[in-house]
């Protein structure tokens, strides 16, 4: 519905129900069938398929109110009232004449919105880049892995410097020096029987 900058718009209220009761029906199908994960939490579909599984006639409304209806009217009620108080109470401080008040009260709600969709994008964003710095950081440094050939390797070379100790050992002592075991971490030193 387009209504001139100059003049007030008319909110046919049957009308806005009606659409709000049809958004409920989507968003609530969509939330009980996983296709909004992104958007809601796991709390919602459990909240959701309690009231289904108590019916109506088992039905606790103070629990209902205070965990379902208290959520969603003071969300709706801050889409609602912010744009309404920046539009109609902050912004006509500034001096501007009437005619950019009354286009700033009816864009108020769209450049919140607006905003609003800004700030879960740059919120998904960051959640994906972290995610994809730490995929890359624990792909290149193996974090989380179990590394299959690392015991192999320390054994095979162990057991090749058992076998060309043993061969020094031999010929050393072949040659009348000996190889305390002691100093064997500091490095391979002989010395000379007196």
């Amino acid at each position: 519905m387009r209504v001139p900058v100059d003049e007030s718009p008319v909110f046919l209220l049957y009308q806005d129900w009606a659409l709000g009761l049809i958004f409920l029906k989507i968003r609530t199908r969509l939330v009980m069938l996983d296709h909004m994960m992104q958007l809601v939490d796991e709390s919602w579909r459990i909240k959701f398929e309690r009231v289904r599984e108590d019916g109506f006639s088992r039905l606790q409304g103070l629990w209902v109110l205070r965990e379902i209806v208290f959520p969603i009217i003071t969300k709706l009620l801050t889409a609602l009232c912010v744009p309404y108080v920046l539009a109609r109470a902050v912004f006509p401080v500034f001096g501007y004449p009437l005619v950019v008040n009354s286009a700033v009260y009816q864009f108020a709600w769209l450049g919140c919105l607006s905003f609003s969709l800004l700030c879960f994008c740059a919120k998904r964003f960051h959640v994906w880049f972290t995610n994809l710095h730490n995929y890359i950081r624990d792909d290149r440094y193996l974090i989380g892995r179990r590394l299959h050939n690392f015991g192999e390797d320390g054994e095979e070379k162990q057991s090749e410097a058992g076998a060309s100790s043993e061969t020094r050992t031999s010929d050393l002592q072949g040659t009348g020096m000996i190889q305390h075991d002691r100093e064997a971490d500091v490095g391979l030193r002989l010395r000379h029987v007196n």
